[in-house]
């Protein structure tokens, strides 16, 4: 392969893996299985949809490679690639369970979150550890951890989430709690207080 050939292939992979369209990351993803190219899927192990990260994990395992210690190995550094947490929720087995929980105190909100999903992902969400997150800054942060607490939504104090619908709160945590709220029957009292 020429100097040339090999510059363009990469300029082209690099611009696909920035493609905005989903629909095209997951084909490119699923082109190098059929190209005999099954380790050009590993960036794509890291997508930030769940859907491209499938396809990436399903072209590896075409190509004889386990994605699950690809994924222990870059949550070994969340913060070049925030999404390993979740693809290893999505993948991963209980074990990796305290692998994950343990980046729940990553400063990089995007770590966070995806945190988050991973455990929903292991099913292993603990109230107490995630309880917290609903007063993070980060709006994403703060949609994940309602979305993982919701089944346990009696399991919080309802003076912890009134608290959070005080008007000096941020809109992400004053509707987290009134989603939460809802989620246990308290409909009256939120009409007054609720987000617009």
């Amino acid at each position: 392969m020429s100097a040339g050939a090999s510059s363009q292939d990469s300029a082209r992979k690099s611009r696909t893996t920035r493609s905005s369209s989903r629909a095209r990351r997951s084909t490119t993803s699923g082109g190098r299985r059929r190209a005999g190219r099954h380790t050009d899927a590993e960036p794509y192990l890291t997508d930030r949809s769940a859907v491209v990260r499938a396809c990436a994990r399903w072209v590896l395992r075409q190509g004889g490679t386990d994605p699950v210690p690809l994924y222990r190995a870059l949550c070994a550094d969340p913060v070049a690639r925030p999404a390993a947490a979740v693809g290893l929720g999505e993948c991963g087995m209980r074990e990796d369970t305290d692998r994950v929980r343990a980046l729940l105190t990553q400063p990089l909100p995007g770590v966070r979150a995806c945190v988050v999903a991973g455990l929903r992902a292991l099913e292993a969400v603990h109230v107490d550890d995630v309880r917290p997150l609903l007063d993070d800054p980060s709006a994403a942060v703060v949609r994940q951890a309602t979305t993982a607490l919701l089944p346990w939504a009696d399991r919080i104090p309802q003076e912890l989430l009134r608290q959070l619908l005080v008007e000096d709160r941020p809109r992400h945590q004053r509707v987290a709690a009134v989603r939460l709220l809802r989620a246990v029957g308290v409909h009256a009292q939120l009409c007054r207080a609720a987000p617009n």
